[in-house]
C-alpha cells in the first residue's frame, strides 16, 4: 500500500469513508460524533424491539418530519433521571396510538402544546387517562382548553381531582347526547365566583347520592334561568325551616339598635319572636319592625311595641321587601333589657 509507512509510524493519519446504499459518504460533526442529516427519518425497528438509552446530559432529535413505528410487542423509551421533554414543532404534534392502546407510564409528564394547539386523537375505544396518587393538575393555555369527545372518562384518584380554570372562567358544553357526573361516595364539591352551566337541547339531568344534594349559593344569591324547570322525584314531607335566636342583655341605651339583618328573599312565610327576659322588675324593651329594598334604606313596618318583663311578642310584615330585621331600645336607662330575638321561617 502507498504510504504504507506513514500510518505505521503515525496511526491517528489512518482514515475510513464509509458510504451507504447511494454511494453518498457519511459525514461527522467537527467533534468527531456520527450526524444524520434528513429531511425524512425512519426508524423501524427489529422484531424483539429497540430501545434508545439517552446519555447523561439528554437526547435532541431536530427533525422537520420524524415517523417512529413501534414494533408489534411496544416501543419503550426510558428518560434519564431529569425527565423527557417534548417539544413540538411549529406544525404541531400527532401522536396515533396503536389500536391496542397507548400507555404512558411516568412520576412527573409535562406536555406543552404549541401556540396553534395540541391535538390528541384517541382510538374508537376512547380515551383513558387515570392520574398518579399524587393527583392530576391541568392547567389551560390563556387562551382555554378545548375538549372534544364523543365519550369522555374522568376517573379521579382516592384524593380527588382539581381543575383550576384561567381568569376568564370555566366552560363545560355537553354533547347532544347530554353530559353525566356521577360523584365519588364522598361527595363532589364545585367551588366558583361565577359558574354558568349550559343545559343541552335534551336537558339536563343531575342524579344526588343516597344522602341528597345540596347546593350553597354564594353570598350574593345564586339565580336559575329557566324556560321549563321541572324536579321530579319524591319530595321529602318535610319543610325546608329557617330557626335563628340571638339574645341581647342589659340594654340600657333608650335610642333604638338594629339587630341582624336577614334576606327574606327565598323564604315563603317568616316571623320574629322576641322574648323580654329581663331580671330587673318592670323593665321595659321598645321594638319595632323594619323592612328595606336594598338592606340600605330602612321603613319601619311595625314601630314601637312595648314589651314588657317575661312577655313576648310577634312581628310580621304585611309588605314584601328582600331585607328585614329587628330594632329595640330600653325605655328607660334605669332598667337593664335582655331580649331573646327569633327569626324562624319556612320555604314553602
Amino acid at each position: 500500500m502507498p504510504n504504507f509507512k506513514i500510518f505505521q509510524d503515525n496511526p491517528d493519519y489512518a482514515r475510513i469513508k464509509i458510504y451507504g446504499n447511494k454511494d453518498v459518504s457519511v459525514n461527522t460533526d467537527t467533534s468527531g460524533n456520527l450526524g444524520i442529516t434528513s429531511t425524512g427519518l425512519a426508524i423501524t425497528p427489529p422484531s424483539g424491539g429497540l430501545a434508545i438509552t439517552p446519555p447523561t446530559n439528554g437526547l435532541t432529535i431536530t427533525s422537520t418530519g420524524l415517523a417512529i413505528t413501534a414494533p408489534t410487542n411496544g416501543l419503550t423509551v426510558t428518560a434519564s433521571a431529569d425527565g423527557l421533554a417534548i417539544t413540538p414543532p411549529s406544525g404541531g404534534l400527532a401522536i396515533t396510538p396503536p389500536t391496542n392502546g397507548l400507555t404512558i407510564t411516568s412520576t412527573g409528564l409535562a406536555i406543552t402544546a404549541p401556540t396553534n394547539g395540541l391535538t390528541v386523537t384517541a382510538s374508537a375505544d376512547g380515551l383513558a387517562i387515570t392520574p398518579p396518587s399524587g393527583g392530576l393538575a391541568i392547567t389551560p393555555p390563556t387562551n382555554g382548553l378545548t375538549i372534544t369527545s364523543t365519550g369522555l372518562a374522568i376517573t379521579a384518584p382516592t384524593n380527588g381531582l382539581t381543575v383550576t380554570a384561567s381568569a376568564d372562567g370555566l366552560a363545560i358544553t355537553p354533547p347532544s347526547g347530554g353530559l353525566a357526573i356521577t360523584p365519588p361516595t364522598n361527595g363532589l364539591t364545585i367551588t366558583s365566583t361565577g359558574l354558568a352551566i349550559t343545559a343541552p337541547t335534551n336537558g339536563l339531568t343531575v342524579t344526588a347520592s343516597a344522602d341528597g344534594l345540596a347546593i350553597t349559593p354564594p353570598t350574593n344569591g345564586i339565580l336559575i334561568t329557566s324556560t321549563g324547570l321541572a324536579v321530579t322525584g319524591t319530595l321529602s314531607t318535610t319543610l325546608a325551616t329557617t330557626d335563628v335566636s340571638a339574645t341581647i342583655a342589659n340594654k340600657t341605651n333608650t335610642t333604638s339598635s338594629p339587630d341582624e339583618t336577614y334576606n327574606v328573599l327565598g323564604i315563603a312565610a317568616w316571623t320574629f319572636g322576641v322574648v323580654n327576659a329581663s331580671t330587673v322588675a318592670d323593665a321595659q324593651a321598645l321594638v319595632k319592625l323594619q323592612i328595606s329594598p336594598d338592606a340600605v334604606n330602612w321603613i319601619d313596618e311595625i314601630s314601637n311595641v312595648t314589651i314588657n318583663q317575661n312577655t313576648v311578642k310577634t312581628f310580621v310584615a304585611t309588605t314584601f321587601l328582600k331585607y328585614a330585621r329587628i330594632s329595640y331600645a330600653a325605655v328607660s336607662a334605669g332598667s337593664a333589657v335582655t331580649l331573646n330575638i327569633f327569626f324562624q321561617g319556612q320555604t314553602s
